[in-house]
């Protein structure tokens, strides 16, 4: 399931449970649950806590997107820019050792291994920067990790060899230099908030999905409950049977 679909997902199941809430609050008497979570004033303190939880929660997951995206722009040149310091420290006079010490290193930036892989190996590989989340998310964080560090040991070879000194400003040590220390502060941005992140959405799954005590749980209890006490083919059971309510997974 996308995040834009689960996102939508929270406050479809936000709306819904307002709309119980004002339907079992029209029932006035008749509403009579054994279940005092069930009951209206119980409800009516839950609604307002789930609308807040899922607009911050919305913000929360706007902010820590931007900065997943300023590492993926951040982090776009540096195969390239690599490369091109490679061929620029290849072509002075050096001994092919101090060559190949470079070249080893933007190996390991471009993500290649010295052997290939064998088919049954084929996995994401940790050098490589990749995207967003998802099931590689752990693998991905590695993949920046290696980049920053891999970027780091380049700058720090080429700049022990002082004939190194291209025309371009931008293969220069002083500019690769500050580069470093803009893909540096990417990834750590992005490893900062990601715990705010995480425990802003660990909050809204508690308040809205836990077992038996989640909004989404409650919900379908108040269906049962009105079922029940009223018949199926109530009027006042019509009045809920179409609010639909579904738990939303999040993958970690």
């Amino acid at each position: 399931m996308s995040k834009s679909t689960q996102e939508s997902g929270h406050t479809k199941n936000e709306k819904a449970f307002l709309a119980l809430t004002g339907f079992t609050e029209g029932w006035g008497a008749d509403y009579q649950p054994t279940n005092p979570a069930l009951a209206l004033a119980a409800i009516k303190i839950l609604h307002p806590l789930c609308e807040k939880i899922v607009i911050d929660s919305d913000k929360a997951t706007a902010v820590f997107d931007d900065l997943i995206d300023t590492r993926i722009i951040a982090f776009k040149p540096l195969k390239t820019t690599s490369t091109r310091v490679c061929n620029a420290f290849s072509v002075i006079d050096l001994p092919q050792e101090t060559v190949d010490g470079a070249l080893e290193i933007n190996r390991k930036i471009q993500g290649k291994r010295a052997t290939p892989k064998k088919d049954h190996e084929a996995t994401a590989n940790p050098e490589t920067p990749s995207g967003k989340g998802g099931k590689n998310s752990s693998a991905s964080q590695l993949s920046y990790d290696s980049g920053v560090k891999n970027l780091n040991s380049l700058i720090s070879w080429v700049e022990l060899k002082p004939v190194y000194n291209p025309n371009e400003t931008d293969l220069k040590v002083v500019t690769l230099k500050k580069y470093f220390t803009k893909i540096d502060k990417a990834n750590k941005d992005v490893i900062k908030g990601q715990v705010p992140y995480e425990n802003q959405l660990d909050a809204r799954d508690a308040l809205m999905y836990a077992d038996k005590t989640g909004m989404v749980d409650i919900a379908l209890a108040i269906k049962k409950y009105a079922k029940g006490a009223f018949g199926a083919t109530s009027a006042k059971y019509k009045q809920i049977s179409g609010l639909i309510f579904r738990k939303l997974p999040r993958k970690k």
